[in-house]
């Protein structure tokens, strides 16, 4: 019994090593009729060559276009992108990254425009595929200068135009043609793209280039003032006059620029856009601190180069060449000088909120004098008293004063109320005494500031 088991896997490892001599066999046998090119890579200087090779268990559905896209991808990587050594990429950029992105670049395009290629033949078995193209070198330089020729002309076009924009100071407008005519002929950063000018020969890529530098350059923001200062006399506004100027002190029209500081303590931020004339910005409500008060002014640079996510690598020279650093403009408080009143100038014990009041002020930069004729504010400060009898030996007074600030025109500008403030003791003046000094303790803590917003705002 053991002797027929162990005939029966002899007989079944036999078979399975035939099917797989008859499966090798099968396959060497296919591949006795192969062409060529398939044992050998041919070699030919007047051809780019491309081959590819697939398994068709690994693309059971589409091969056959897999193997193309692989052959074609092969060929264009045998055609070499040389940098010239006059050519944008190479004078303006030596950086050995940027040069590396740009022959990515053409590599790229250059596979998405192959043409002029002729399919050599095609090779299959049961498990592979193969196919084989070529392109002529001759036919390739040939389709290669009717698309320079072509993307020169729209360059040519893009490049009066923006010529002529700059002329009539449309600059936006002449900005954005001259970039425009730079990308077409991007695929051709790496030579020399000649136009006729005057019947004289000169560089077509190279002019643009300068074009668009030279053009980026002169743009700068002009305002005035150089420094803000918000006082009473100009209820604590000013204007901002901005304009966007060329090197030849031209107003340029379309400009956006960005205005920001804060507000009320709220960020405040608006864009604005230039004009033939100067554009007037209200500088107003600035929230106030004892320093470091800013208005922030600054180009909007990407709403004027308009370029795409794919090309601002390539174009980066062209944004560094628009400098759109932020401008800092200084802002300055100077408050209002105050003359402090009181309903209770006689009083003994006034001197405490006056005295009080004095040092909130001090605090927040205001001015206090002496003289009326100084003043710009006038703070009164309306003082109530009252003493309920008391059949007590303790005795009680109780304070309250309101606050009315008003300006030279007599307008009121700020009002307070305050609370009761009580004062205990067994004699009605240290009583008194007593509701002063806590009503000047509260006072002291206060920072006044509705008062500022009011003065201010």
């Amino acid at each position: 019994m053991g002797s027929k088991i162990l005939y029966s896997v002899l007989i079944m490892i036999v078979l399975t090593a035939c099917g797989s001599s008859k499966k090798v066999s099968k396959h060497e046998e296919q591949m006795k009729t192969a062409p060529q090119w398939v044992k050998t890579r041919p070699i030919n200087g007047m051809y780019y060559i491309g081959i590819a090779k697939v398994n068709k268990s690994s693309y059971p559905n589409n091969y056959i276009e897999s193997a193309k896209r692989i052959a074609l991808n092969d060929l264009a990587s045998e055609i070499s992108v040389q940098i010239q050594s006059n050519s944008i990429v190479s004078s303006f950029e030596n950086n050995t990254g940027y040069r590396s992105e740009f022959s990515r670049y053409i590599k790229m395009e250059m596979t998405k425009d192959l043409s002029g290629y002729q399919q050599q033949g095609s090779f299959e078995t049961d498990e592979m595929y193969m196919v084989y193209y070529r392109l002529s070198k001759a036919k390739w330089a040939e389709i290669q200068a009717k698309k320079k020729k072509a993307a020169a002309d729209r360059a040519i076009t893009a490049f009066n135009q923006a010529q002529k924009d700059k002329s009539e100071l449309n600059y936006i407008s002449a900005i954005n043609y001259s970039i425009n005519a730079l990308l077409e002929l991007k695929k051709y950063w790496n030579e020399s793209v000649y136009y006729t000018v005057e019947e004289q020969q000169k560089r077509l890529d190279i002019d643009i280039r300068e074009f668009i530098v030279t053009t980026l350059t002169s743009i700068k923001l002009v305002y005035k003032p150089s420094k803000l200062i918000l006082n009473s006399k100009n209820n604590f506004n000013e204007k901002l006059i901005v304009s966007v100027e060329n090197d030849k002190m031209q107003k340029l029209s379309g400009f956006p620029f960005k205005v920001n500081y804060r507000k009320n303590s709220i960020p405040y931020q608006n864009t604005f856009y230039s004009k033939s004339t100067d554009v007037i910005v209200e500088v107003n409500s600035v929230h106030y601190k004892q320093n470091d008060i800013y208005v922030f002014l600054e180009l909007e640079k990407n709403k004027v180069l308009r370029i795409k996510n794919e090309d601002k690598k390539l174009l980066k020279f062209i944004s560094d060449a628009f400098q759109t650093n932020t401008i800092k403009i200084p802002v300055s408080f100077v408050l209002p000088r105050i003359y402090i009143s009181s309903n209770k100038n006689e009083s003994p014990y006034y001197h405490y909120l006056k005295d009080a009041v004095q040092q909130s002020l001090g605090k927040n930069d205001f001015i206090v004098v002496d003289s009326k004729k100084n003043a710009e504010l006038f703070f009164k400060i309306n003082i109530h008293e009252s003493s309920p009898n008391s059949t007590t030996k303790i005795l009680s007074s109780y304070l309250s004063y309101s606050i009315e600030v008003k300006n030279k025109a007599k307008r009121t500008v700020y009002t307070y109320s305050s609370e009761k403030y009580k004062g205990v003791d067994y004699n009605i003046e240290s009583a008194k005494e007593k509701s002063y000094v806590k009503a000047a303790e509260d006072i002291n803590g206060s920072s006044f500031k509705k008062l500022m917003q009011a003065i201010i705002q």
